[in-house]
């Protein structure tokens, strides 16, 4: 039920990343999509790319769309943008996107009953092998063998940071700082 709930919500704010007028509230939605992408991979269980997701793409890359986005100062002018021009396609490729997605759906209906009725034999994956998890075991290299490169990472995405606030920091006349 949560996996739905929280699909839903990553189609509604995947639809706000392309219709959102403003590019800060782009961006915003953009860090929704990845989180909320992030939230489908932890229901799946799979906790390695759930936080993968949170640290590359939420950490790195959607913060620095958003570095670029206010370094350029954009402006939106309403006169260049005629929303009207670009209905129609938009109306046909989104009914294309919906038919892609419903026909596989309702062919999956037949797939299912005749999975009940084949002779699969189970087999418990799980008492044959350890309980590590993902992220256990993902941790238990990076801090033993890799921690090193580990440490030289977060240095470099450190030293970027500071680097980009010096970038968007501007000199008063009277030698203060302000952004």
């Amino acid at each position: 039920m949560m996996f739905f709930l929280f699909s839903i919500f990553l189609i509604f704010c995947s639809f706000g990343v392309i219709s959102s007028r403003n590019p800060i509230h782009s961006i915003l939605f953009l860090v929704c999509v990845f989180i909320f992408s992030s939230v489908l991979l932890f229901c799946l269980e799979i906790e390695f790319l759930g936080l993968s997701f949170i640290l590359i793409y939420v950490g790195a890359i959607a913060i620095l769309f958003l570095f670029v986005v206010m370094m350029l100062d954009l402006k939106i002018n309403d006169k260049l943008f005629n929303r009207l021009q670009y209905d129609s396609a938009t109306y046909f490729l989104i009914f294309f996107l919906f038919l892609e997605l419903a026909l596989p759906i309702s062919s999956l209906n037949s797939f299912t009953e005749n999975l009940y009725y084949s002779n699969f034999d189970w087999i418990n994956w799980l008492s044959h092998i350890e309980t590590f998890t993902n992220i256990q075991a993902v941790g238990q290299v990076l801090y033993s063998y890799y921690f090193i490169f580990l440490l030289l990472a977060g240095f470099i995405l450190f030293v970027s940071i500071i680097g980009s606030l010096m970038l968007t920091l501007t000199l008063n006349k009277g030698g203060d700082l302000r952004s």
